[in-house]
Protein backbone atom coordinates (compact mmCIF):
# COMPACT_ATOMS: atom_id res chain seq x y z
CA UNK A 1 0.00 0.00 0.00
CA UNK A 2 1.00 3.73 -0.93
CA UNK A 3 0.43 6.46 0.91
CA UNK A 4 -0.97 9.27 -0.58
CA UNK A 5 1.51 12.44 -0.19
CA UNK A 6 0.73 15.83 1.40
CA UNK A 7 -1.04 18.74 0.36
CA UNK A 8 2.47 20.03 1.07
CA UNK A 9 4.45 17.64 -0.91
CA UNK A 10 1.87 18.09 -4.09
CA UNK A 11 2.15 22.15 -3.64
CA UNK A 12 5.86 22.09 -3.36
CA UNK A 13 6.07 19.38 -6.61
CA UNK A 14 3.71 22.58 -8.70
CA UNK A 15 6.01 25.20 -7.64
CA UNK A 16 9.19 23.50 -8.21
CA UNK A 17 7.91 22.28 -11.67
CA UNK A 18 6.36 26.07 -12.28
CA UNK A 19 10.14 26.99 -11.13
CA UNK A 20 11.92 25.08 -13.14
CA UNK A 21 13.30 23.19 -10.45
CA UNK A 22 11.90 19.78 -11.33
CA UNK A 23 11.54 18.62 -14.69
CA UNK A 24 8.25 17.55 -16.20
CA UNK A 25 9.10 14.18 -16.51
CA UNK A 26 10.16 13.93 -12.91
CA UNK A 27 6.93 14.98 -11.39
CA UNK A 28 5.30 13.24 -14.15
CA UNK A 29 7.08 10.20 -12.57
CA UNK A 30 6.52 11.17 -8.80
CA UNK A 31 2.71 11.65 -9.33
CA UNK A 32 2.34 8.14 -11.86
CA UNK A 33 3.68 6.22 -9.17
CA UNK A 34 0.61 7.08 -6.90
CA UNK A 35 -1.98 7.42 -9.67
CA UNK A 36 -0.91 3.38 -11.15
CA UNK A 37 -0.77 1.98 -7.18
CA UNK A 38 -3.34 -0.92 -6.61
CA UNK A 39 -3.93 0.41 -3.35
CA UNK A 40 -3.37 4.42 -2.20
CA UNK A 41 -3.47 4.62 1.74
CA UNK A 42 -5.72 7.59 2.60
CA UNK A 43 -8.09 9.74 0.88
CA UNK A 44 -7.98 13.70 -0.19
CA UNK A 45 -9.99 14.73 -3.11
CA UNK A 46 -7.38 17.69 -3.80
CA UNK A 47 -4.55 15.86 -3.68
CA UNK A 48 -5.84 13.18 -5.94
CA UNK A 49 -6.99 15.40 -8.49
CA UNK A 50 -3.78 17.09 -8.50
CA UNK A 51 -2.17 13.88 -8.88
CA UNK A 52 -4.21 13.32 -12.14
CA UNK A 53 -3.60 16.23 -13.33
CA UNK A 54 0.08 16.16 -12.81
CA UNK A 55 0.17 12.63 -14.01
CA UNK A 56 1.05 13.22 -17.71
CA UNK A 57 2.49 16.85 -17.53
CA UNK A 58 5.08 15.34 -19.76
CA UNK A 59 3.35 14.96 -22.50
CA UNK A 60 3.61 15.92 -25.99
CA UNK A 61 2.37 14.75 -29.63
CA UNK A 62 5.90 14.30 -30.82
CA UNK A 63 9.48 14.33 -29.41
CA UNK A 64 9.88 17.68 -30.97
CA UNK A 65 6.44 18.77 -30.00
CA UNK A 66 5.01 21.35 -27.35
CA UNK A 67 4.08 20.28 -24.25
CA UNK A 68 0.16 19.64 -24.41
CA UNK A 69 -0.19 22.20 -20.79
CA UNK A 70 1.86 25.19 -20.87
CA UNK A 71 2.58 26.86 -17.57
CA UNK A 72 -0.06 29.02 -17.69
CA UNK A 73 -2.64 25.43 -17.62
CA UNK A 74 -0.29 24.59 -14.70
CA UNK A 75 -0.46 27.49 -12.87
CA UNK A 76 -4.51 27.36 -13.23
CA UNK A 77 -4.05 23.50 -11.86
CA UNK A 78 -2.22 25.16 -8.90
CA UNK A 79 -4.55 27.70 -7.96
CA UNK A 80 -7.68 25.01 -7.94
CA UNK A 81 -5.43 22.90 -6.30
CA UNK A 82 -4.81 25.75 -3.50
CA UNK A 83 -8.29 27.06 -3.65
CA UNK A 84 -10.12 23.83 -3.32
CA UNK A 85 -7.28 22.38 -0.15
CA UNK A 86 -9.16 25.97 1.63
CA UNK A 87 -12.50 24.83 0.94
CA UNK A 88 -11.78 20.97 2.13
CA UNK A 89 -10.62 22.24 5.30
CA UNK A 90 -13.09 24.69 6.03
CA UNK A 91 -15.39 21.43 6.06
CA UNK A 92 -13.46 19.29 8.75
Amino acid sequence: MVALPTRAEVEAHFEGLLRGDMTREEVDRWAAQFVAADMVEGHDEPVWEALMHLCGVDLRSGPDEDYFHDDEQIAGWLDEFRRRARVERRRD
